[in-house]
């Protein structure tokens, strides 16, 4: 995609200091246009009689007289462009000479191998134009070497057999040849398909980072696992200095060394596990409920608190040895719009060359396209700590989040340390969550580190603003409220992109996006909001948010040439799936078509008229 700045207008910039003034020449008087204009008519020339009269009548001029005239000031110091080019060609000779006789050696030897020009025929070479060029002038300075005889001539090259010297396989050798060429991978499988070069290039993967994720191990004993979680037991029993090397409150997916913490959600209660948890090695338990842990296999230690869920975020940062402190963390909140802004943030944060991880209901990665299998694991409190853990394991220096409702209500974040909250909307299907939103921004109490961004487009941006301290610095966006610190001043919508004009500010940025809709402009805006927020370039912000062309599931456009639009997007409710069709339909279509999990619309298009 094209990219263009428009940078502030140059009666905003400051005047140059005299130390920059300085630096500008005098003009040559040649080329300065006289003053007063030529006449026709001519001229009077008045003389001065010479002063110096000595006393015998002679005169003797002074020593100022005796110093030659003057000459007008001349830039090119008496050589045209020309001879100036000349000097230039001749001294770059000069330099390439003396490097050629300080490494001659090493020249020789360079070319030592190569393949000597004919003398009469032309060269042939069956690389392609640039390489077949490249090969022609060794070769040529290969022949001037050894005219010179400081190389001595290769070898001419054993001609190959002809084709008809070669005996003729017959049909079960050329099966058996065919075969042999199969088993060693230089022909297809059999069924008519090659197998891949091993010289091909996958230029996708060019240029991005991809590192081997490495686990980091953790372990403390019992006790300085709720010593420095600040945890107060009711009661506690067995070995303390029993070593945890994990913690988990899910049975199924304990191991041994593990701290199993018996939760109770809305459907199960943990203590019923707990025989699971100690056949699978669980050596100590946090439980709410007296248990009995005398017949246990491998349980050695049992704290009792008041609220297991309450106290399992604090454990898990706590073992994990806090990495929310050790990186910057932006968590973004509201109903729609957060996996998209989450993936505009995370590129907009790499292009200020941040190595930046990823955590929202699509993909998680560690930074880069270093992406985290979580299988069907449900990111809750102690998941979070450990992928955080491990990103802190592998460089990485920011992280972007999705943090809604339910998660924040559940206590998932609690121990999370956020440096930006960003609200997106709220829905009437969740004003509910509001509260538990709010959350988020309740924790911005910091003005030189905490920073909000807010969509004021949105009824409840006053609501979100007010939360935490007043002091901290926050960023708006919108699309209808012009007096946001973010917003377009014209946006174009097409099938195949969004093209928008954003105000700021630093600065007026126009970024060209393969993000398609309305609604995706206020994921724009959010991303750009959150640039100024941290003072990113302009050109960084415009950079970032432009790499990203579609994010898998919203409002993705599958194109397989086919003579329509496919559009897919989980819309999983009635609201979401009505501003998916407002949104479609802002993009022109002639005809509209729903389907289960798809939205398929034909699009007028010259070559396939419909």
């Amino acid at each position: 995609m094209a990219l263009s700045f428009v940078g502030v207008p140059h009666w905003l910039c400051p005047t140059p200091t005299a130390a920059k003034l300085q630096h500008f020449h005098k003009p040559s008087t040649s080329t300065l246009t006289p003053f007063f204009p030529s006449f026709s008519y001519p001229f009077v020339v008045f003389v001065r009689a010479p002063r110096a009269i000595g006393p015998d009548g002679k005169f003797y001029p002074s020593p100022a007289d005796d110093d030659p005239p003057e000459a007008d000031e001349d830039s090119s110091h008496g050589f045209s462009t020309f001879q100036q080019i000349q000097r230039q060609a001749q001294r770059a000779r000069q330099i390439e000479e003396e490097d050629y006789k300080n490494n001659q050696s090493t020249y020789l030897a360079a070319i030592a191998d190569v393949e000597d020009a004919p003398d009469n025929a032309p060269f042939d070479s069956s690389e392609d134009d640039l390489f077949g060029e490249i090969d022609k002038a060794l070769a040529l300075k290969r022949k001037e070497f050894v005219s010179q005889g400081l190389l001595q001539p290769n070898p001419p090259k054993q001609d190959q057999l002809p084709v008809a010297a070669v005996d003729e396989l017959q049909p079960d050798e050329l099966g058996d040849l065919e075969e042999i060429e199969r088993l060693q991978g230089l022909t297809g499988d059999g069924n008519g398909s090659s197998t891949d070069s091993p010289f091909e290039f996958d230029f996708d993967s060019y240029g991005k980072s991809k590192v081997r994720i490495v686990e980091g191990k953790f372990k403390m004993t019992l006790a300085e696992l709720l010593d420095e979680s600040k945890v107060v037991p009711v009661s506690v029993s067995g070995d303390l200095e029993i070593e945890i090397t994990g913690i988990q409150h899910d049975s199924r997916i304990v191991s041994s060394g593990d701290l199993f913490v018996c939760c109770v959600g809305r459907k199960t209660d943990g203590h019923l596990f707990l025989s699971e948890a100690d056949k699978r090695g669980a050596v100590a338990v946090v439980a709410s409920k007296e248990i009995d842990i005398e017949d246990t296999l491998g349980c050695k230690a049992l704290v009792i608190v008041e609220d297991t869920n309450a106290v399992l975020p604090a454990l898990a940062a706590s073992f994990f040895k806090q990495p929310s402190t050790k990186m910057a963390v932006i968590g973004i909140t509201g109903t729609y719009g957060k996996t998209t802004t989450t993936c505009l943030i995370k590129s907009l944060y790499e292009a200020m060359g941040l190595r930046t991880g990823m955590l929202n209901s699509v993909a998680s990665y560690v930074h880069g396209d270093n992406k985290m299998d979580l299988g069907n694991m449900v990111p809750d409190s102690v998941l979070v700590q450990n992928l955080m853990a491990k990103m802190i394991h592998n460089g990485t220096e920011a992280v972007v989040m999705e943090a809604g409702g339910h998660g924040l209500g559940d206590g998932k974040y609690d121990e999370v340390d956020f440096d930006i909250a960003v609200f997106t909307n709220l829905s009437k299907e969740e004003e509910g969550d509001r509260d538990a939103q709010a959350k988020l921004f309740s924790r911005m109490v910091d003005p030189e580190r905490h920073r909000k961004v807010v969509n004021i487009d949105d009824p409840n941006a006053s609501f979100f603003v007010s939360q935490g301290s007043q002091e901290v610095p926050v960023v708006t966006f919108a699309m209808e409220n012009k007096e946001a610190d973010v917003h377009p001043l014209k946006f174009e919508l097409s099938l195949f992109e969004t093209q928008v004009l954003v105000n700021t500010p630093t600065g007026i940025l126009e970024i060209s996006s393969g993000l398609l809709g309305k609604h995706n402009i206020y994921n724009i805006l959010a991303a750009v909001a959150v640039g100024i927020a941290v003072g990113a370039p302009l050109e960084d912000i415009v950079r970032g948010i432009e790499e990203v062309d579609a994010v898998p599931g919203r409002c993705e456009l599958i194109d397989e040439e086919q003579a329509f639009g496919v559009i897919v997007d989980y819309a999983s409710t009635p609201d979401a799936l009505s501003r998916l069709l407002d949104s479609v339909r802002e993009l022109g279509p002639r005809r509209v078509i729903t389907g289960m999990f798809v939205l398929c619309f034909s699009y007028c298009c010259r070559r396939f008229p419909f």
